[in-house]
């Protein structure tokens, strides 16, 4: 196995010299909220009195610290960016009582990289609280089943033991993640188990990273990549052709 299929954004980031990157998100990775297909998006084993449930958790990234359960919300719901609309600012996913896996399916509108992920569980110390995430890559509209993530089979891309914020907090916590097993991603599935009790609570879940689409603004002129780019002149050298014959000057 290629030894780089196991390095994460962060590691890359504190390889540099001189590099100051404490997590990927303080570099070029950027939220991937904007690109999240709704629609085309599902959550399983979920309390069916909650009505869409992934745009309570699914949320723009200055709410990631937000910590509510859907019984506390007023007058949080707004507009998405895209025309989603309808999206919350807190908010959580609660499983059905009695069962505590939580499977969830992201899509997203265009291919990306994902660099890292955030997870809300509400710090870890509420009995609520999976300890659990797995999580594949490119599944397909129909995303993984219950049984073959239960089983890790076929083997996650990546799996966690999830943690308490940091100094006790109970906002969100980033996950990076191994960069060639996430670096052309179409849709996601994430898996959520091992509570200290019967149901799981997830209240917020983000996504860090970039588009793999090359985008050209208009106006912006044509850019030619390395290979296929005509040789440039060496420095420090200058060529002039003279009655026929070419002379370097050093």
């Amino acid at each position: 196995m290629d030894c780089a299929d196991d390095l994460t954004a962060v590691d890359i980031d504190e390889a540099q010299p001189g590099s100051l990157h404490a997590s990927s998100s303080t570099s070029s990775s950027s939220s991937l909220f904007p690109l999240i297909e709704f629609h085309l998006s599902h959550a399983l084993n979920v309390n069916d009195a909650v009505q869409d449930p992934l745009k309570r958790v699914l949320r723009p990234l200055d709410s990631k610290d937000a910590v509510l359960t859907n019984d506390e919300l007023v007058g949080t719901e707004h507009e998405a960016g895209g025309g989603e609309g309808g999206v919350w600012t807190a908010g959580c996913i609660e499983t059905q009582d009695g069962d505590d896996e939580l499977l969830i399916h992201v899509r997203f509108s265009e291919l990306v990289r994902i660099k890292s992920i955030l997870i809300g569980t509400g710090g870890g110390r509420l009995s609520t609280s999976p300890r659990l995430c797995r999580a594949w890559v490119n599944r397909g509209p129909s995303g993984i089943t219950f049984d073959e993530a239960s089983s890790a089979t076929p083997k996650p891309a990546q799996e966690w033991e999830l943690l308490e914020s940091e100094g006790g907090g109970r906002g969100a916590v980033e996950y990076p993640v191994r960069i060639a097993r996430f670096a052309n991603c179409s849709d996601i599935d994430l898996y959520f188990a091992n509570t200290r009790s019967e149901q799981s609570r997830l209240f917020y879940l983000g996504f860090l990273g970039e588009s793999r689409v090359l985008k050209k603004e208009p106006g912006d002129p044509m850019t030619i990549g390395a290979e296929n780019a005509a040789s440039s002149m060496v420095d420090g050298a200058k060529e002039e052709k003279r009655g026929g014959t070419t002379t370097s000057a050093r």
